[in-house]
């Protein structure tokens, strides 16, 4: 029976893809490989929005194509996502072991695509863009006991460093008919928690007239056995004071908000076409914390975009300070194709960039510690996630408001469990799990 093997890049759409990708290979009688060198077909599912990761999937290619030679001569290999729908069949034109290249668009159609090029030998490439369609696999892209759920599709804001509104195409929703359809099937197949993906869920709906992204979320809540639901990504020019008091009020959902800032400057956020102001970000912040007792706040942040001078990044480093973010995705900035900063002058050199991101991390990485910090003594309910690497009787375990644990337990995955948060380990909080009867006390 032939076999598979796929390897991901980038973000959790990338992920999910990746999912559809397997479903759709094993509906056609394809058996997933544990290892590369045991597949008849690898895909590489790549990201593009840094160089560094281009970088890094080059040099996979490479790898690819040495193993070829030296194990399987007849092993197809498929590159597909964001950087095969961005260099398109430049990508056969450089790498000549690359058999089949397929754009953002086309995921679903690879097995099939397999099936054709290993009948012709003619090197195929797929990267239009006419018609997208939504996995149609619904109850059975569970991972276990969690879920991902793809709610919105592309992106149609354009900020000025961002290559994937011209990768992944416009805004379009799925219907909320088929997402509540997908996730009461995901339920009743045994899943407890289920994310919400979108490179912009806020505007959920807006493309076909749909309900809206919080209605969306009230009709969820009321899924029976249903017990966590969490969602990214956010962008602050469309979320509100009065969708945030509204999440307050749904028990299912997890108080877990990343809202990307990307800068604190408002004159930066102006070139990067945020549409927002920092006067804007605080005000979702401000309600984050007024309407919710338990929460956790995220980011990402851009360091060294064109002209950002030394008073700009210092009013970024005044609001992480400000805020204090529970974490935060921090990155420096690099020219991508397509996009209007990569045409902007006064580009900020590469080791001022490179000091001020070591600068931030450090500072946030302190503020992340002090967060932290403030839970030990609390006690809390987790989800066990999966074992622990360094120990086989301790497990990752994950908060509501997305903080993880380690605690020794011997509950299965995919359990609730109660924990008492008692200190830190590097990043990770770690908990002991309490007794029935201690509950009971408290």
């Amino acid at each position: 029976m032939a076999r598979f093997y796929i390897e991901t890049y980038g973000c959790e759409m990338n992920k999910s893809d990746s999912i559809d990708i397997d479903l759709a290979f094993e509906h056609k009688g394809y058996k997933p490989a544990e290892k590369p060198e045991d597949a008849d077909v690898v895909v590489i599912n790549t990201c593009a929005v840094r160089h560094n990761a281009e970088e890094r999937i080059q040099g996979r290619i490479g790898y690819y194509k040495s193993l070829k030679k030296r194990i399987n001569k007849k092993q197809t290999l498929v590159v597909t996502g964001c950087m095969a729908q961005e260099w398109g069949k430049s990508l056969i034109e450089k790498y000549d072991n690359i058999d089949i290249v397929t754009g953002t668009y086309h995921t679903l159609d690879i097995p099939d695509l397999v099936l054709k090029y290993q009948y012709s030998r003619e090197k195929l490439v797929k990267i239009d863009k006419d018609s997208y369609e939504f996995s149609g696999f619904k109850g059975e892209r569970a991972l276990g006991f969690s879920a991902w759920v793809n709610i919105i599709k592309g992106c149609s804001n354009f900020c000025s460093y961002c290559i994937v509104p011209y990768l992944r195409g416009p805004e379009q929703s799925k219907p909320h008919e088929e997402v509540i359809d997908e996730v009461t099937r995901l339920v009743n197949n045994g899943v407890v928690e289920v994310t919400l993906l979108g490179q912009n869920v806020n505007t959920y709906g807006k493309d076909n007239g749909d309900i809206s992204f919080i209605e969306l979320l009230e009709k969820l809540n009321k899924i029976e056995g249903l017990k966590w639901i969490r969602f990214l990504t956010s962008h602050p020019k469309d979320f509100d004071v009065e969708d945030i008091r509204r999440i307050a009020s749904l028990d299912k959902v997890c108080k877990q908000f990343h809202l990307p800032m990307q800068s604190g400057s408002d004159r930066i956020l102006s070139m990067m076409n945020r549409r927002y102001t920092i006067k804007d970000y605080l005000r979702l912040i401000d309600a984050i914390k007024k309407y919710n007792e338990k929460y956790s706040i995220t980011t990402d942040i851009l360091v060294g975009f064109p002209d950002e001078t030394e008073e700009d990044f210092q009013h970024t480093l005044d609001i992480v300070k400000k805020v204090e973010f529970d974490d935060a995705f921090m990155y420096r900035y690099s020219d991508r194709p397509l996009t209007k900063a990569s045409k902007m002058g006064n580009k900020v050199d590469k080791e001022i960039a490179k000091k001020r991101l070591e600068e931030l991390i450090d500072i946030q990485r302190k503020i992340s510690y002090k967060k932290n910090k403030m839970e030990i003594g609390d006690t809390i309910e987790a989800l066990i996630y999966r074992k622990s690497k360094k120990n086989k009787d301790e497990y990752l375990c994950k908060t509501a408001n997305g903080k993880m644990v380690v605690v020794e337990t011997k509950k299965p995955e995919g359990s609730f469990i109660e924990i008492l948060i008692s200190g830190i380990s590097g990043n990770t909080l770690r908990g002991r799990e309490i007794s029935i009867k201690e509950e009971l006390r408290i």
